[in-house]
């Protein structure tokens, strides 16, 4: 096991000779392991444990065992506790991503401060192979099946080589770690994929995991050659002039993949799957569609697919907590002010919007419409509509629609500015406090 771990970092170059470790130990099996071949292989390291207090008095005794172990090397220990949930509710996530965010922001906070120039995490083989398929099950392109990469930027994982069962191997003649009975639990999608779909495969191919790492890495030298071939594409399709981006339409019809040479060239500007196949579809039609991402939009002209920055397009504005506001944009100004309680009666004025703001995520943002939107429009109980099935009832133009600003709230829309509010967002007679917007546009008449 030593020599295969030593082996594996030279061949992936994960460490240099005088290269310092922080160890991302969680008293398991896994990391316990690592931190002894990191000993045992002579190379200089610190251990890193996070309390998340989901287990109560396990998890304090896994801290106790973490901080025994390096003090017994006389190894440099880092520990801190969160309060995972509290976290995971006050930003609206889950306890296993608010755990992730919480653990990494902390080690790379502990690694520059402690002078280490790598994070290693116990991630192992079999981690490597649930996450394949993983995203196959749930879709993905070639970049979701090169399972967990052996470097990502600071952040090395050294036991890639091995699988679950050769690690526990490894640690049954002499090292002491502690169980974590929620790895047992198939209510967790991973644990599901390990538990009950490994072994089936298994059946097929006793070799399976043997076999499924062999693939892996062969699929991460498939991807390094789909880069390589991409980068040629690009240059060959693509032009930049200032803060706007040509792709000749011909010569993209003439590529060996369409939708995926275009999929990969619009990702960097944050258009989705869906909307490259509408964009593709849009090239046999009429020119002069626009598509918008969250930072660009698109027009489909006649030769060629012309992108802009969003900025360029009208502008997207990022609304912070801090009220009252003023917000000049291209067309008008947006005043947002506070009030304790709504209005005895309200004064319809289609410029004005009363929001219960603790229905709001800050900060909030101002974008325009986007082909794909979709809201609860007031007064409809609930009911999901299209915006441009809302827009094409009111037989707005093209024009009239691009110039249409949209409140949006943790990816929702709060307001369609001067047309309607969102049923999720109205005030009640449970509303404490009010967002109140109003939109006054430069043709703004007090009559």
């Amino acid at each position: 096991m030593l020599e295969a771990f030593q082996e594996f970092i030279q061949a992936k170059k994960l460490i240099a000779t005088g290269e310092k470790t922080l160890i991302a130990a969680s008293a398991g099996v896994d990391s316990t392991v690592l931190c002894h071949l990191f000993r045992q292989a002579g190379l200089a390291f610190e251990i890193a444990h996070c309390n998340f207090q989901l287990r109560g008095e396990a998890s304090d005794a896994d801290e106790v065992f973490m901080k025994n172990l390096a003090r017994a090397w006389q190894v440099p220990f880092h520990s801190i506790r969160f309060d995972t949930v509290d976290f995971a509710e006050k930003n609206k996530i889950s306890i296993q991503m608010a755990a992730r965010q919480l653990r990494y922001d902390w080690l790379e906070s502990v690694r520059q401060s402690s002078g280490c120039q790598y994070i290693a995490t116990a991630h192992h083989l079999d981690d490597s192979i649930e996450t394949v398929l993983f995203n196959f099950t749930k879709g993905c392109g070639i970049r979701g099946l090169h399972g967990i990469l052996p470097r990502q930027g600071n952040i090395i994982r050294p036991l890639l080589f091995a699988t679950k069962e050769q690690i526990l191997a490894f640690a049954k003649h002499s090292i002491e770690y502690r169980e974590d009975v929620s790895n047992e639990s198939v209510k967790y999608t991973r644990n599901k994929i390990r538990h009950e779909v490994i072994p089936v495969l298994e059946n097929i191919n006793p070799a399976f995991r043997q076999s499924a790492g062999e693939t892996i890495e062969r699929l991460r030298e498939v991807e390094a050659l789909y880069d390589f071939a991409l980068q040629s594409i690009k240059a060959a399709l693509m032009t930049q002039t200032g803060e706007t981006w040509q792709i000749d339409i011909e010569k993209l019809r003439l590529s060996p993949a369409p939708s995926t040479v275009l999929y990969e060239l619009l990702l960097p500007f944050g258009f989705n799957n869906d909307q490259t196949a509408q964009i593709l579809q849009s090239l046999d039609h009429q020119p002069g569609k626009m598509f918008y991402s969250p930072s660009h939009r698109l027009l489909a002209d006649r030769f060629f697919l012309i992108i802009s920055t969003e900025e360029n397009a009208g502008g997207v504005v990022s609304i912070p907590g801090k009220l009252p506001a003023e917000i000049r944009l291209t067309d008008g100004t947006l005043k947002l002010r506070t009030e304790n309680q709504p209005p005895a009666s309200f004064v319809y004025n289609s410029n004005e919007a009363w929001i219960d703001l603790e229905k709001l995520d800050f900060p909030l943002r101002l974008r325009h419409w986007q082909p794909g939107d979709i809201f609860q429009p007031l007064g409809m109980k609930g009911k999901h509509q299209k915006l441009q099935d809302f827009f094409s009832d009111r037989k707005l133009s093209r024009f009239d629609k691009e110039k249409i600003w949209i409140l949006e709230s943790g990816g929702k829309i709060a307001w369609v500015v001067g047309m309607r509010l969102d049923e999720r967002f109205k005030v009640s007679g449970q509303t404490k406090r009010c967002l109140v917007a109003n939109f006054e546009p430069d043709n703004f008449d007090n009559q």
